[in-house]
C-alpha cells in the first residue's frame, strides 16, 4: 500500500507512523482487538458500547449511512511483527513509498467503535466494503506500548471508562515500578494502581468475605457479584492515602483488610449473610468503613493486637451506647437498623461523598466516646 512515513520525536526517543488507507473490509478482515478480561489481564480494550450502533440519533452507524459519513481522524494500529517500507520520494517532512506488512496482523488501538459501525453498516449496503479508511501504522514489539497510547489517547483525551483506566494503571505497575507510575500520573495514580491490586487480592482470597462477589471490569454479572470493583477500588485507594500503609507490600495491605473485613462480618453478620437490605456492603458502607480502617488498626497496633481478633474488640465499640455524642444519629449503637436502607438515618444510606465523609468521622467520634464510656 501507498504510505507517507512520518518520524515524530517525543520527549524521548523517535516514533515512526505510516500513515495511509485501507479498505473497510480488508481493515475488518485483518485487525484484531486485544480486550481485558479475567483471563487477559495484559489487554487493554473493552467491550464496545452496544447502545452506540443503534440506526437512532447520536448512533454512529446512523451518522455512517444516513448523515456526513466521514472519519476524518485515523484509526490507529500497530505491527508487533515485522513490516518492510520501501520509500520513493522524501518530501522533507515526510517520505512517501510502498508498505509491506505481509500477513502480520493490525491491532487495533483507537478506532474500535468506527470499526465496529463499518461492520454494521456492511451488513446493510455491501458498498461500504470499499469505504477508504484512514490509518495510522506504527511497529511496536510490545503490548505494553500499545496500552500507554491507549490510555493517553483515551483517559487523557476523551476519557476511557474508569474501571479500565484502572486496570492500565496496574499494569502499568506490573510493567514499570510505583516509581515510573508517580512521574506519569502522580500520587493518586499510583495509589489507584496499587487499590486495583488490593481489590483483586479481596476478590481472590478463599478467606476473604468479598471472595467472588466484586464485579471486575469486562467480567458477566453473577448472582454472588454485590459491588463493582471500581468502587471498592476507588474505596482503597482513599485509605492508602494514610501514611501507615507507606512501605507496605500490596498483599499485606490485603491481608489485614481481609482480616478487617472479617471482623466487620461478625460485627455485622446479617449484612454479609444478604446484603440487599443494607448499605453496609455498598457505596456508605464500603467508603466509610475502609476511611475508618487506618484508625482500626492504629488502635490495635497500640494496644499490640494487629489481629482479626483485635480488630472486632474496636468495632464492637460501634455497638454500644453513646449519649455525649454530638449526632443524634449515633448516640444509640450502630447496629442493623442503623444500616438498613428501610429503616436508617439519612447518613447511612446517601452515596454524597461529603456525606459519607461525615459519616465516616462521626463512626470514628463514636468509638472514641465508646472507649472512653
Amino acid at each position: 500500500m501507498k504510505a507517507f512515513s512520518i518520524r515524530q520525536r517525543g520527549g524521548l526517543e523517535d516514533v515512526k507512523v505510516y500513515v495511509s488507507t485501507i479498505s473497510a473490509i480488508e481493515l475488518m478482515e485483518r485487525c484484531s482487538i486485544d480486550r481485558w478480561t479475567i483471563d487477559n489481564t495484559k489487554g487493554y480494550q473493552r467491550i464496545p458500547e452496544e447502545k452506540r450502533f443503534s440506526e437512532g440519533k447520536g448512533s454512529i452507524v446512523r451518522y455512517l449511512m444516513k448523515e456526513i459519513g466521514c472519519f476524518p481522524t485515523s484509526v490507529l494500529l500497530n505491527v508487533r511483527g515485522e513490516l518492510e517500507f520501501e520509500e520513493s520520494e522524501d518530501l522533507g517532512w515526510c517520505v512517501l513509498g510502498d508498505l509491506d506488512i505481509g500477513e502480520e496482523r493490525l491491532w487495533l488501538i483507537d478506532g474500535q467503535h468506527r470499526v465496529e459501525a463499518l461492520k454494521r453498516a456492511v451488513e446493510r449496503n455491501a458498498e461500504f466494503e470499499r469505504y477508504p479508511v484512514i490509518v495510522s501504522i506504527l511497529q511496536l514489539a510490545k503490548r505494553f506500548d500499545e496500552l500507554m497510547l491507549f490510555y493517553i489517547v483515551n483517559r487523557r483525551q476523551r476519557g476511557v471508562p474508569t474501571d479500565l483506566a484502572y486496570r492500565h494503571l496496574q499494569r502499568m505497575i506490573w510493567e514499570k515500578g510505583t516509581d515510573w507510575l508517580y512521574e506519569i500520573e502522580g500520587r493518586r495514580g499510583v495509589q489507584l494502581g496499587l487499590a486495583t491490586e488490593v481489590v483483586d487480592y479481596l476478590c481472590e482470597d478463599r478467606r476473604s468475605p468479598w471472595y467472588g462477589r466484586i464485579r471486575r471490569v469486562a467480567e458477566p454479572k453473577m448472582d454472588d457479584h454485590i459491588v463493582q470493583d471500581k468502587v471498592i477500588i476507588r474505596s482503597v485507594a482513599d485509605m492508602l492515602k494514610d501514611r501507615v500503609f507507606e512501605g507496605m507490600q500490596v498483599s499485606e495491605v490485603a491481608d489485614l483488610l481481609i482480616d478487617y473485613w472479617n471482623s466487620l462480618s461478625h460485627t455485622f453478620p446479617a449484612a454479609f449473610e444478604d446484603p440487599r437490605p443494607y448499605t453496609l456492603l455498598g457505596t456508605p458502607g464500603i467508603f466509610s468503613l475502609n476511611k475508618l480502617f487506618p484508625s482500626i488498626y492504629a488502635r490495635c497496633a497500640n494496644g499490640g493486637m494487629i489481629t482479626e481478633e483485635g480488630m472486632r474488640g474496636v468495632l464492637g465499640l460501634l455497638l454500644k451506647e453513646t449519649p455525649d455524642h454530638p449526632e443524634p444519629d449515633f448516640r444509640r449503637p450502630v447496629n442493623m437498623d442503623f444500616w438498613s436502607k428501610e429503616h436508617g438515618p439519612l447518613i447511612a444510606i446517601s452515596t454524597d461523598p461529603s456525606i459519607i465523609d461525615d459519616l465516616y468521622r462521626h463512626l470514628q467520634t463514636k468509638i472514641r466516646l465508646a472507649e472512653k464510656g
